[in-house]
């Protein structure tokens, strides 16, 4: 099985239906800042990675949390970490 069969096959496990379909509403860069998050970077750490300001970090996150059905930055950072080999598999399939 090649890598992207193996990620396609994920992608359709009814399991991550749901999350997924939300997932893939995400933009390039609230992707970016969900990677930054899953490796467990702070927001002044993302926001220098991204050379942005911390305040578009917090947006980013806020969206972040809507479009994903989360509530709170601390559950938001909670999803991230406990999914992160997930998300950067799902990622990957995205990108191509």
């Amino acid at each position: 099985m090649t890598p992207v069969s193996e990620h396609a096959t994920l992608l359709l496990a009814d399991d991550y239906q749901s999350i997924n379909q939300r997932l893939l509403q995400l933009t390039d860069r609230e992707w970016d800042v969900v990677s930054f998050v899953a490796d467990g970077l702070t927001t002044a750490e993302i926001a220098a990675c991204l050379v942005i300001e911390r305040k578009s970090i917090e947006n980013y996150k806020r969206r972040i949390s809507k479009k994903l059905a989360i509530s709170g930055r601390s559950n938001l950072v909670r999803f991230c970490i406990v999914n992160r080999e997930y998300l950067r598999k799902l990622y990957i399939l995205v990108q191509k």
